[in-house]
């Protein structure tokens, strides 16, 4: 699908009832399972929110109005559906099956049934009614530094790589790409009397378009022990929200819905702006009573967990959605009340940035160095006083494909830029050796690892503002790939392990040094794999994965799935030629299936614990807006420096019920269309970005 075609997110997961959520950003409704009177369970939150922004509304106040939809399907669920089913020509019956599934996935935040078109519009002719944009959707435009014709490669006026400038879009309706948990918040302790005590970090990365505003926050709290009181209203007085360090929302603790034992409610934000291609970082912070029973009080009485969280927010389009976060992400960042002396603990938090790519191919140079590639972005937080960092030990590990056996035969030099792009420390890579164990690479056959001391920062040092986190990137200037010492397929990371940071020197606002163990130091990081090719591809993700499922009718004894993983070819060095065919892959595990080189594009499909062998068949259909089709020997030809998009459309009918997803394997290619010798491409293909989620079906 076209990217830039209008999506209208809705509420899947996660209000104020809500205990489980989905990982991303989905259509209003996914129909997994018929529901009816008596139902339970997330996906009547779903339900719920969405028969909500009809008007055909669940409540109009209380339990199962909007902000306060629950987990059961009762006589006001009920009565909503049959006025749904009436109005959209369905048989009224109250239940919620393949059918009604269908139109409630196109309700749209306006309570409309969305044709895929922008808001006001009904069909891409001519503008809004609304909001004046143009109906057939506002081409973004994408500006490159000069010389160059994508972000791959180097540009032809002034030697610059084409990835050195970030490019501008502009046009088109805001999207959120992805929310994670930030860093730093890993068993916070909040003081008897503190205020706005920050617990979690929601990092928000937008993509292209205009900007948009942030409405308002689902968020769930629950005490796992039970040794203290529940209630959450017995520790905090208050919950806000803070976007970039400014207070954009915040709502009481006696406001918070009570379910069991978890309090969750909806907090309204106002004059939180999100921009596009930026990440942002949105706070949760928590005052706690200026009194709390002593018996409630540490680790031991209460632990409250962040569940159930999910964000609204509107584009310039004036459309509403909302993002779902994964419980997963915020599953460390986990608070306890304590006495005010026992919060005010010190410390430095090291993870990985959620910028962080996944593992990519970038191109290298055959005759020349290739300076300035990303090896790691890295978040320190400092918590409970400002941190000035002396030292930061980083590893850098490579696997080198040719004949050298030193780090310093891939990377010759690393150096640091803090979050503002500016360069603070430049050192030469050591000759290294075997990899320790608490590192990535260790155990991988002929990897080498070398650390590399930052000490020479500008600034008097890396100064971390408490209760903040900075961003840092690492880049390494990566030596000639000669095809000998170091071999095309080389891959090099930088990262920071257990033991790095346990040597890092850190200092409070009082000078003092933070003792090196795991209390004041704490984390590390694992830096995404870089392959270095002259020639070659880079395949990322194109846009959200789907998945669907038809019921088998008349004597057919099962439905069919189909699903579908847009994805993204970049060719640098030559051109390059994927082939249109595919193939199923069984061999290996559910999540690391086997990849093959061979004129196909490979895809498995798995029920979680068993990959498929049979019963499915696949296409890859091109959905850029040029005429390109396979030429006579079956390959998509990708020219030099341009990017193409497509669609791998799986479809599956299952041998027995389950839950299935297909994932994409490998991307096979060719820099000459008339051999038979594919390369095989599988960097960071084995994530979420092309797998579809889990679906059930008979």
């Amino acid at each position: 699908m076209n990217k830039f075609t209008k999506f209208v997110v809705g509420a899947a997961a996660a209000l104020a009832l809500t205990l489980v959520v989905s990982a991303s950003a989905s259509a209003a409704y996914v129909q997994t399972s018929t529901l009816k009177m008596g139902s339970k369970g997330a996906q009547v939150v779903s339900l719920q929110q969405t028969l909500n922004m009809t008007s055909c509304k669940v409540a109009a106040t209380g339990v199962g109005s909007a902000g306060f939809e629950s987990t059961t399907f009762g006589a006001k669920t009920k009565a909503a559906v049959m006025c749904f089913q009436a109005a959209n020509g369905l048989k009224a019956d109250g239940v919620v099956g393949a059918i009604t599934g269908a139109k409630l996935a196109l309700v749209s935040s306006t309570g409309t049934v969305s044709t895929g078109l922008p808001a006001g519009c009904v069909s891409t002719a001519g503008y809004s009614t609304t909001t004046g944009a143009p109906c057939s959707g506002t081409p973004a435009t994408t500006v490159f530094p000069a010389g160059c014709v994508s972000s791959v490669g180097f540009s032809s006026t002034t030697g610059q790589a084409c990835s050195s400038s970030s490019s501008v879009v502009t046009g088109g309706p805001l999207s959120i790409n992805q929310v994670t948990g930030g860093s730093g918040y890993t068993a916070t302790t909040v003081g008897v009397g503190d205020s706005n005590h920050q617990v979690a970090d929601l990092r928000i990365v937008t993509g292209a378009g205009g900007t948009g505003n942030l409405t308002g926050l689902n968020v769930t709290f629950k005490n796992t022990q039970t040794s203290g009181d529940y209630m959450f209203t017995k520790y905090a007085n208050n919950v806000s929200v803070w976007l970039n360090g400014v207070q954009v929302g915040s709502l009481p603790a006696s406001s918070f819905t009570v379910y069991n034992q978890a309090y969750s409610a909806y907090i309204p934000l106002n004059g939180a702006v999100l921009n596009p291609n930026t990440t942002s970082d949105l706070y949760i912070a928590v005052s706690a009573l200026p009194v709390i029973d002593s018996a409630n009080l540490g680790s031991t009485h209460n632990l409250f967990t962040i569940t159930g969280t999910s964000i609204r927010y509107s584009d310039s389009t004036g459309s509403a959605f909302q993002y779902s976060v994964s419980d997963s992400n915020l599953s460390s960042s986990t608070f306890t009340f304590d006495t005010a002396a026992s919060a005010s603990s010190i410390k430095l938090n090291v993870t990985k940035d959620v910028n962080d790519s996944t593992d990519h191919t970038a191109q290298a140079s055959s005759s020349a160095h290739t300076n300035g590639v990303t090896l790691a972005m890295v978040d320190l937080n400092a918590q409970g006083s400002n941190v000035s960092i002396q030292s930061l030990p980083v590893t850098v590990a490579v696997k080198n494909t040719g004949s050298g056996t030193n780090v310093s035969d891939v990377v010759s030099t690393v150096r640091l830029y803090n979050s503002a792009g500016a360069l603070i420390d430049s050192e030469t890579v050591p000759a290294g050796g075997t990899c320790a164990s608490d590192s990535s690479f260790y155990g991988v056959s002929g990897a080498k690892c070398a650390t590399v001391t930052f000490t020479n920062f500008t600034n008097n040092g890396l100064a971390i503002p408490t209760g903040s986190t900075n961003v840092f990137t690492i880049k390494g200037d990566i030596n000639t790939i000669d095809g000998t010492t170091v071999a095309a397929g080389t891959y090099a990371t930088a990262e920071i392990t257990g033991t790095n940071t346990l040597a890092v020197q850190a200092y409070d606002a009082n000078n003092n040094r933070l003792t090196a163990n795991s209390t004041y130091l704490v984390g590390s990081t694992t830096g995404s794999k870089t392959y270095f090719y002259v020639n070659g591809i880079n395949v990322a993700a194109a846009g959200t994965t789907t998945n669907s499922y038809s019921n088998p009718g008349g004597s057919q004894s099962h439905g069919i799935f189909t699903m579908t993983i847009p994805f993204s070819v970049t060719a640098y060095g030559t051109t390059a030629y994927v082939p249109s065919a595919t193939s199923l892959t069984s061999a290996g595990t559910v999540n690391n299936p086997t990849a093959t080189a061979g004129a196909y594009v490979q895809y498995a499909v798995d029920n979680g614990s068993a990959l498929q062998s049979s019963g499915a068949s696949a296409t890859i259909s091109y959905t850029g807006n040029d005429a390109l089709t396979p030429d006579t020997n079956g390959n998509y030809q990708i020219p030099v420096g341009q990017t193409k998009t497509f669609n791998l459309v799986v479809t599956y009918t299952p041998s027995a019920s389950g839950s299935y997803r297909a994932q994409l394997v490998n991307v096979n290619n060719n820099t000459n269309d008339s051999s038979s010798t594919y390369s095989t491409y599988t960097a960071g293909l084995n994530t979420n970005q092309f797998r579809t989620a889990y679906m059930a079906g008979q």
